[in-house]
């Protein structure tokens, strides 16, 4: 157990009277008598040592054994190699059923804690199955591994504190008394091309090496032959160079924890042979195969254009997506995530300067679990601690969104802080029933597995609400689809320049992975995903887009180009902010009584709408299957309805196909032609238009869900399909005549001229006829739009 002490100094009494005078701090008259000199040097007051109590670390390099004592009582032995060396380490006797849960922690390769006892001996947790604590695990991968000396994983708070450092990463450098870690990113120049003064490495960091730091060779294919070392054997990565695929793979334990983290030195060192292999594949600030990378040639090592090169997944090589944080909303919103998945920062401030305890600090969404590293540096560098935040929410149970959420769980408990975790009850806990009272046996798509996630859970959202976090504020809006309890928010948030609110739409589950053909498990999905687009077009008024995914709406090549366009010496007179750089409207949509039409975030939403919607997907993906073509069709209208009575509920709007081009701002030179992202760009269609209202279709034969075991034909399939149920309009409360009210389309027009002759016969409150495809489009008559509301 490792003592650490500190020198804490007490300010005597007669010291801070006499500096309080010195400062005009008496309360005698200032003409008067200075009075007698100063008398003698008070004495010190003695140095209080500030003991730390740390649990020992170390890593594993053999099997772990577990023998019979003479009492019938099982011990658990195993080798490891620790900052005081290479050690034998014995539990005292337990039961054979707690000796199998240890023994499966102690895995070779793994860094485990454990509380120290006499000699080799390991003291028992209050929870015998705690005695071991896995910090990281190598086992036999040769994947990189990256944490922050200050952030991540730890060794596991012990006695009121904190537990000592870990870092992880690959080796860039040594001298005698230091060694610098990194995962390799090395940024020389903007996206204008305009270089750097030093490249930029975010996630890199040197430590000091204790003098008698242990230096230890692991060897993964074989780790019996693991051994002693030392810092002269240590290999270094030989360069920053993306090609250079040989990189040089530690663990490195420090002396204190994260609260001593300016002073602390290294105590031991694992280094891994055989060396990791990286991707060999450029890494970039934007998002894989943006069009930002147009203008940067080719790789000369595979040939192949920069731009048409698809970045290694994240869970192998969390490296290729990394991207600077920013701030978009002074003070108060910022971006966090990587260069494909978003995470962002909310600070919110109820108003009360001389009461911060109702403050808030806001994690939305927790990106890929190998990624944590980066996203701690990226608050850090936003003037945001990760130990500072006090509330995560979720917008759905997958794991490019939760992924460090018990990373950060870990991180605060270690501290001894709070911090509440928000997330759906329908993904955590499953569909059990609807806003309108309907009761469902759904699974969420949280996996069994996040046990901690699930347990950890402390807030399920109240829907359709607005959260009041004063210079912050949150709706969370349920819209299932990507997954049961998918969950789409807006965040309204206080400009501090000129103190007014801006509304930013998050939609919380974009990805169509899943729904591209119909399965019995997924109809309900495929409806309720395509309502969810529409419902949200007609309902909310979001002045700019927070997207989930970059390489869906470019926020990150947003910023880059605002930073490019900054950092340009013709512009140093006239710097812009992310409000000058983020677009409301789609800036090539059409004016409409001086307005321009579309907003970026309604675009944003009826690119995916298509894909799920349209017969253009089958065409251009084979692996799609739209609702056009294959349904499910509601029920009670597979062959459509004709002169169906229905009541209108809003006076309707005109939405424009979705144009490709997103966040074209010709006040910025990279972004002078907007940024057409890569995935599905063949929805592209700005000559299309489309009329979409809130309606009360008179049919009884839909009920606003997919009931269980609905068995329908499915044109595109040439089959039927028996479909489990779920719900679609009944997410919400509203009720109708026979239903919950549905946002419907209708057919596609293609002038901007028909959809406005057509909107003009909407009039929120009026009993109109209507007819209805099977995919529940309005039907607009051939050469008569006028008449399609009657």
């Amino acid at each position: 157990m490792q003592m650490v002490q500190f020198k804490w100094k007490m300010l005597p009494v007669a010291l801070a009277t006499a500096a309080l005078v010195a400062c005009g701090g008496s309360d005698g008259g200032s003409g008067g008598s200075a009075g007698p000199g100063p008398g003698p040097a008070p004495t010190p007051e003695p140095t209080v040592p500030v003991v730390k109590n740390f649990r020992d670390a170390g890593l594993v390099y053999g099997a772990a054994a577990v023998t019979s004592d003479a009492a019938g009582g099982q011990v658990v032995s195993v080798p490891v190699l620790t900052a005081s060396g290479v050690e034998y380490l014995r539990t005292p006797s337990v039961s054979s059923e707690v000796a199998t849960a240890l023994q499966a922690n102690l895995v070779e390769g793994n860094l485990i804690d454990w509380i120290p006892g006499a000699g080799a001996r390991v003291a028992l947790a209050a929870d015998a199955a705690q005695t071991f604590n896995v910090i990281l695990q190598k086992g036999k991968s040769a994947n990189a591994q990256f944490n922050l000396k200050k952030y991540g994983a730890a060794v596991t708070r012990h006695d009121g504190t904190p537990g000592r450092m870990v870092a992880a990463g690959w080796v860039y450098h040594k001298t005698d008394s230091t060694i610098t870690v990194g995962d390799g990113t090395s940024v020389s120049a903007d996206q204008a091309g305009r270089a750097y003064a030093q490249p930029i490495r975010r996630y890199e960091e040197t430590y000091t090496l204790a003098a008698d730091a242990k230096i230890y060779n692991v060897d993964t294919s074989d780790y019996s032959k693991s051994r002693v070392s030392s810092l002269a054997d240590l290999p270094v990565t030989a360069n920053y160079d993306y090609a250079t695929t040989a990189r040089q793979a530690v663990y490195v334990l420090f002396d204190d924890n994260y609260e001593g983290a300016d002073n602390a030195k290294v105590k031991a060192v694992w280094y891994f042979t055989p060396q990791s292999t990286s991707d060999g594949k450029p890494v970039w600030e934007v998002p894989s195969q943006s069009p930002m990378l147009a203008d940067k040639g080719s790789d000369p090592v595979s040939g192949q254009p920069f731009m048409s090169i698809n970045a290694t997944g994240v869970t192998a090589a969390p490296y290729t997506r990394s991207t600077e944080p920013f701030e978009m909303v002074k003070n108060t919103m910022y971006y966090v995530g990587d260069n494909e998945v978003a995470s962002y920062i909310l600070k919110a401030d109820m108003g009360t300067p001389n009461d911060p305890s109702d403050d808030k600090v806001i994690k939305i969404d927790a990106g890929w679990p190998n990624s944590g590293y980066q996203y701690w540096k990226n608050m850090e560098l936003m003037g945001v601690d990760p130990r500072s935040v006090t509330d995560i929410w979720l917008t759905h149970g997958h794991g490019d969104h939760y992924g460090t959420v018990v990373e950060q769980l870990k991180m605060m408990d270690n501290a001894g802080k709070p911090i509440k975790l928000w997330a759906s009850r329908e993904d955590v806990e499953g569909v059990k029933s609807d806003l309108q009272g309907n009761t469902w046996n759904i699974a969420g798509a949280l996996p069994a597995s996040e046990t901690v996630i699930r347990a950890r859970t402390s807030n399920f959202y109240e829907y359709d609400k607005w959260y009041d976090y004063g210079n912050v504020q949150i709706k969370v809006i349920w819209s299932p689809g990507h997954t049961p309890g998918t969950t789409n928010m807006l965040f309204k948030v206080k400009n501090p320049a000129d103190n007014q609110f801006y509304t930013f739409g998050y939609h919380g589950g974009y990805g169509f992975n899943g729904l591209n053909s119909p399965t019995p498990a997924n109809g309900w999905l495929r409806l309720s995903f395509q309502h969810g687009f529409s419902y949200l077009q007609n309902n909310l008024d979001v002045d700019f887009v927070s997207p989930q995914h970059t390489n869906q709406f470019p926020i990150v090549e947003v910023f880059q180009a605002l930073k490019a366009y900054n950092r340009d010496p013709a512009n140093v007179s006239r710097q812009l902010t992310m409000f000058d750089a983020m677009n409301r409207k789609v800036h090539d949509s059409p004016l409409v009584n001086g307005q321009k039409l579309t907003g970026e975030f309604s675009n944003q939403l009826e690119k995916r709408r298509s894909v799920a919607s349209y017969k253009a997907s089958d065409a251009n993906n084979a692996t799609y299957k739209s609702i056009e073509t294959s349904g499910p069709f509601k029920p009670g209208r597979e062959n459509g309805l004709t002169n169906v009575s229905a009541r209108l509920l809003d006076g309707g709007k005109i939405i424009q196909g979705f144009v490709g081009a997103q966040n074209k701002n010709p006040a910025l030179p990279l972004l002078a032609e907007g940024i057409v992202t890569a995935t599905d760009r063949y929805t592209n269609d700005p000559d299309g238009y489309f009329v979409q209202v809130s309606i009360d279709v008179q049919d009884p034969g839909y009920k606003g869900y997919i009931p269980d075991g609905f068995v329908q034909n499915s044109p595109g399939l040439g089959r039927s399909v028996t479909y489990s149920g779920g719900p679609v309009e009944s997410v919400h409360a509203a009720k109708g005549t026979f239903h919950p009210p549905e946002v419907l389309r209708t057919q596609r027009v293609a002038t901007l001229e028909e959809a406005q002759q057509i909107l003009a016969r909407i009039t929120s409150g009026n009993t109109v006829t209507i007819s209805l495809t099977p995919a529940s489009e309005i039907v607009v008559p051939a050469g008569n739009p006028a008449q399609t509301f009657r």
